[in-house]
């Protein structure tokens, strides 16, 4: 999509707006707050955070059970009455702030409705169940209801029992860390999915008009061209062994060099060997060192930016940026975006990654 498609639905970016509902009320019209910023953070890997504050809350206002831990808050941005849900979550922090000079501040803070795994819930082994099963047994039983877009896994069905150590929460990433999958909660839906490399830019940005700021980076230092993950049957004793090579890497494009072409090229073959990992089947070793593959080769290029506040743009979709010459000039994924309306506008940040050059 171009910007200026954007620019007419926006009004041509014209009054920055925001909606910020407490328990599904605007807490603007019902409660005659002043908000000095509000502020969402999205993320590929970890939970989203919000944080909004209020100017001269007055102590009835801090003493009150209205912004207490626990309640269910949406924060919605945009322009005039064009207006995005950016995050549904659960309040978890109250910071005021009274300084020595100056109008006092209220902070509330929270994270999305992914907040709920975060507790350490041991729970009993899953037999006989898919990576993708289990995770969805586990949102079945979640206090929040959520919906699911869940894709399948590879069609292992083994035991699989939770670290104590671990909250399930991290239990889901380790899942999806082994898949090259993403795990992520939007408003009241829980993904777990793959990546989205293929899908088209959500829209195009060009340096020194629409793009204010952007600074990459190159790095090969962390790049493999082949991966070996040599394992055991945890019954039978039997060593599996599955490999990745450069060129399988995920969403590649094709007439791009990869970080595993680049450091082949320079040292030879560079390999990376997990060694202590029990698996049950050829396919899941293969699975597993395509999945380390790719999380390295999606570091070869990473990156932040900046531009006007933009809605659409969010982590796990995919945008076009121009005017950086032809090395940096490309479509990139998104890893993590922060919206921030205050006294200044609307503004958005982003953090791209990309595995080719």
């Amino acid at each position: 999509m171009e910007l200026v498609a954007l620019a007419k639905k926006y009004n041509n970016f014209y009054a920055p707006n925001y909606h910020v509902l407490l328990d599904g009320k605007d807490i603007l019209r019902e409660h005659f707050v002043e908000l000095t910023n509000v502020s969402c953070d999205d993320l590929l890997e970890g939970a989203d955070s919000f944080s909004f504050s209020i100017s001269a809350p007055g102590i009835e206002c801090i003493d009150s059970d209205l912004f207490e831990p626990g309640k269910e808050v949406e924060i919605k941005m945009g322009y005039e009455d064009q207006l995005a849900t950016m995050i549904v979550g659960v309040i978890t922090s109250i910071s005021p702030n009274f300084p020595t000079d100056g109008t006092p501040q209220l902070e509330i803070s929270g994270f999305d409705l992914s907040h709920q795994f975060r507790g350490i819930n041991l729970l009993e082994p899953f037999r006989d169940k898919t990576d993708s099963e289990i995770v969805e047994e586990i949102v079945d039983a979640a206090k929040h209801k959520l919906k699911k877009q869940i894709d399948p896994t590879e069609p292992e069905r083994h035991q699989v029992v939770q670290d104590e150590d671990k909250t399930v929460y991290q239990f889901i990433e380790d899942l999806a860390a082994r898949n090259f999958f993403e795990f992520f909660v939007k408003e009241r839906t829980l993904y777990f999915r793959e990546p989205q490399k293929d899908s088209d830019e959500i829209v195009t940005l060009k340096y020194g008009v629409s793009l204010v700021s952007f600074n990459p980076e190159l790095n090969t230092a962390n790049q493999v061209s082949e991966v070996t993950v040599r394992g055991w049957h945890p019954e039978t004793k039997e060593e599996i062994v599955g490999r990745a090579q450069r060129g399988s890497e995920e969403g590649r494009r094709r007439e791009r060099r990869s970080g595993g072409d680049i450091v082949e090229d320079i040292y030879g073959r560079v390999e990376e060997r997990i060694l202590d990992k029990p698996v049950f089947t050829q396919e899941e070793a293969d699975t597993r060192a395509r999945s380390i593959l790719n999380r390295r080769s999606e570091g070869l290029i990473q990156g932040s930016a900046n531009c006007i506040g933009l809605p659409e743009i969010r982590a796990g979709v995919n945008i076009k940026l121009e005017g950086l010459g032809q090395k940096f000039s490309r479509k990139y994924y998104i890893a993590r975006t922060t919206h921030t309306i205050n006294n200044s506008g609307y503004s958005t940040t982003f953090n791209i990654k990309e595995n080719t050059i």
